[in-house]
């Protein structure tokens, strides 16, 4: 039961992951071409990474102490992108909970 409420905990991180990265990318530029390019490209980017190195099933999923340092790095970018966008508080919180998650990782995933 617990492990079922981790996984999706980390689900859903990685979702609100890719939602920051696309809101970055839209108002962190005046070009309006340009933010709807980085709101699309950033979160495939990222989704593209983290599925290459980080999902379940990945044939070149990264050992686990390798795979909390890349996927702590992206939660942290997000993070960090929230934050400069002005979203203090909710950055500070998605941080908190992506370590939290990335702890737990330790228990569950040996």
């Amino acid at each position: 039961m617990l492990k079922s409420v981790y996984l999706a905990l980390m689900f859903v991180l990685e979702i609100v992951m890719l939602i920051i990265l696309g809101y970055w990318g839209f108002h962190n530029t005046n070009n309006r071409f340009a933010g709807y390019a980085l709101a699309i490209g950033l979160p495939l980017l990222a989704a593209v990474l983290w599925g290459r190195f980080a999902a379940p099933k990945s044939a070149h999923r990264l050992a686990l102490p390798y795979r909390i340092v890349f996927s702590l790095t992206l939660f942290g970018i997000a993070a960090l992108l929230l934050f400069k966008t002005g979203h203090i508080t909710l950055a500070i919180v998605f941080g908190l909970t992506a370590l939290a998650g990335q702890l737990t990782a330790l228990f569950f995933e040996r």
